[in-house]
């Protein structure tokens, strides 16, 4: 049976780091704390398969790139890439996991179109083999045909829906859907949709019909008139974008080629000038050392000179004294025959010790002040290459801001014409979605009259029941008697309709439904998206001492085997998000991912840690 199967979802952009979850081909299981990002994995995903908005969260912003890694029936893998608020969606025959800067292989509406395949509704059911099948739209016989979309609420539950009160099979309480909700599962259990068959309009339905294809015409003239005039077809502007985005991915090679050498003179400058500061500073020091040295040395000349004085004086006073000793003090009387020599003796020694002294420090000096300049003269030659290499870096860096001006201008032309261009490109969509819809109203109006077909086969109904009895029976929920009931579209439990039950019992339902789905037409070989995403199945929570539920049919080991099931029986591919923590077996060979909200423990978030500012405003 033709299937997807779902491999990665990635969120990208420039200067963050990337957020993602990989998917396992049969179990991932996302689960933890609160406000964490986990419902806001399957509303990402559901954006990616083609609904209208993704309301964004804080940690979200930044982040300019949505990537689904997917892998097709015939083996092949896609990306599909949508930006954030985007209405159309890149398509790369690759599996790319970051940041994209070429352009996509396709480019394809989010939306869907009867008129043009150039859509991921078109794309995704020809892949499933369901492209150009029918479903009902109304009782007298109408018929539309089938939207991917058609199929997104029987396989992605979000958590609101899983708890309503709504039945499974319908996207919501409205009646006006109700028909075509009922085709789409009479498609998927019996293989077989509509036949080529619609409605007459009546009077007044045309008349309607008219008015809105008057007002769309309206539209589609102002949008063309927001056109350039000289700017080609639609054709012609998207191979004029391819063209700018090759000329981008050329631009900015060069760009970061340039600027990176620029940083590398840069900090080769500043290397310099770290130097330069540094010999200048030893310069300084030496030249404040000889000075100091040269004070010093003036004053050991002074010394050696007064000393060399002191004994010239020594000795002539020697020779011509009288009366009281000069260099003692000794009166005449008490000095000896040789009283003179003796002490001009002494003076000389002392002058000659003391000379000897200041004469060895002195040549100390001498060698200390000529080693200091010696280092001058050494520091002076290596400021100088410094200062010499420096002007040349200073030259390079110059002759690379003026190779760098016109590839920035280049850059910012470039990017001008792109935003240009992708307006331009915004608008004629814009167009062809209005077309897409004039073209619907007209066809409704052009189909000739007709019946659909009847309903299901009991025999069909009855096996589905036994599929999701035999669902339930393998998660130990104790009910029987499962009846799908295709007149009102509910599931019913004994006389008991689903939306009967608790909110817990509901849950668990909701989720028996769209997995025996996903089962009975794998088995079948039906056609089947091939993957159940399923939001919070099991809403109930365990307390010490008590069951998780205060619903006696939900045993406190309902948990348990429903993970269990879902990894060993389920032949397509379930992700599932939960606040409780898995069975300790399925952990160890599913994909589990553990969101806990402490930085420092197992993951975060969706989004890295780095990237948040606050707390997620989603499950």
């Amino acid at each position: 049976m033709p299937s997807l199967r779902l491999l990665h979802l990635t969120f990208a952009g420039i200067g963050r780091e990337k957020a993602q979850v990989v998917f396992d081909p049969r179990l991932t299981v996302i689960y933890g704390a609160s406000d964490t990002g986990k419902s806001f994995v399957t509303e990402a995903i559901d954006f990616m398969l083609g609904a209208r908005k993704l309301a964004l969260i804080p940690e979200a912003e930044g982040y300019s790139q949505i990537l689904l890694g997917m892998e097709l029936p015939d083996g092949s893998v896609i990306t599909l890439m949508r930006g954030p608020q985007a209405s159309r969606i890149g398509l790369f025959h690759s599996d790319e996991r970051d940041l994209v800067f070429r352009a996509p292989d396709l480019d394809l509406a989010a939306q869907h179109s009867p008129r043009s395949a150039r859509n991921l509704s078109r794309y995704l059911l020809e892949r499933l083999g369901l492209d150009g099948a029918l479903i009902g739209t109304n009782d007298t016989g109408g018929t539309k045909l089938l939207g991917f979309r058609d199929l997104m609420h029987l396989c992605l539950v979000s958590e609101t829906r899983m708890v309503s009160k709504v039945p499974p099979v319908l996207k919501s309480a409205a009646t006006s859907g109700q028909t075509a909700s009922k085709s789409v599962l009479k498609l998927l259990l019996t293989g077989q949709g509509e036949p080529a068959n619609g409605p007459h309009l009546s009077q007044g339905q045309r008349r309607v019909h008219k008015g809105k294809i008057s007002l769309l015409d309206e539209l589609i003239l102002d949008l063309q008139r927001q056109l350039d005039p000289q700017g080609g077809n639609e054709a012609e502007r998207t191979e004029q974008l391819r063209r700018i985005l090759t000329r981008q991915d050329i631009a900015s090679a060069s760009l970061r080629e340039a600027t990176a050498r620029q940083a590398e003179a840069v900090a080769r400058r500043t290397g310099l000038s770290v130097t330069l500061s540094q010999y200048d500073q030893r310069l300084a020091e030496i030249d404040d050392l000889i000075g100091r040295f040269g004070l010093l040395r003036s004053q050991y000349e002074s010394d050696l000179a007064r000393l060399a004085m002191v004994g010239e004086a020594g000795n002539l006073l020697g020779y011509f004294r009288t009366g009281t000793c000069a260099f003692c003090g000794a009166e005449p009387e008490h000095q000896a025959a040789d009283h003179d020599a003796r002490e001009t003796t002494a003076l000389h020694t002392a002058v000659q010790v003391e000379s000897h002294k200041t004469q060895q420090l002195l040549s100390d000096l001498h060698l200390t002040i000529e080693d200091l300049q010696n280092q001058r003269t050494e520091i002076a030659g290596q400021r100088e290459n410094s200062q010499i290499q420096a002007a040349a870096a200073d030259h390079a860096i110059a002759v690379l801001d003026e190779e760098l001006q016109p590839l920035q201008d280049e850059a910012a032309e470039l990017m001008a014409a792109r935003s240009a261009v992708e307006r331009e490109l915004g608008i004629h969509h814009r167009i062809q979605e209005l077309e897409d819809v004039k073209a619907a109203l007209v066809a409704d109006g052009a189909q000739p009259g007709g019946r659909p077909s009847g309903s299901i086969s009991s025999t069909i109904v009855a096996a589905f029941d036994r599929s999701v009895e035999r669902t339930l029976d393998a998660w130990h929920v104790r009910i029987h008697d499962v009846a799908y009931d295709q007149y009102t579209a509910e599931l019913f439990v004994g006389e008991r309709a689903r939306a009967g039950h608790g909110k817990g019992m509901r849950a668990v339902l909701h989720a028996a439904f769209a997995t025996s789905l996903a089962d009975y037409c794998i088995g079948q070989e039906n056609p089947h998206p091939g993957f159940v995403i399923l939001d919070s199945p099991l809403v109930t929570y365990r307390q010490p001492g008590v069951l998780r539920t205060d619903d006696a049919d939900l045993p406190d080991s309902v948990i348990d085997y429903f993970y269990r099931d879902l990894l060993d029986r389920f032949d397509g591919q379930a992700i599932i998000v939960e606040n409780s923590d898995p069975p300790t077996d399925v952990m160890q060979h599913a994909q589990v991912y553990m969101f806990s909200r402490a930085p420092r423990e197992h993951r975060f978030g969706f989004f890295p840690v780095d990237s948040s500012s606050a707390p997620s405003s989603t499950q």
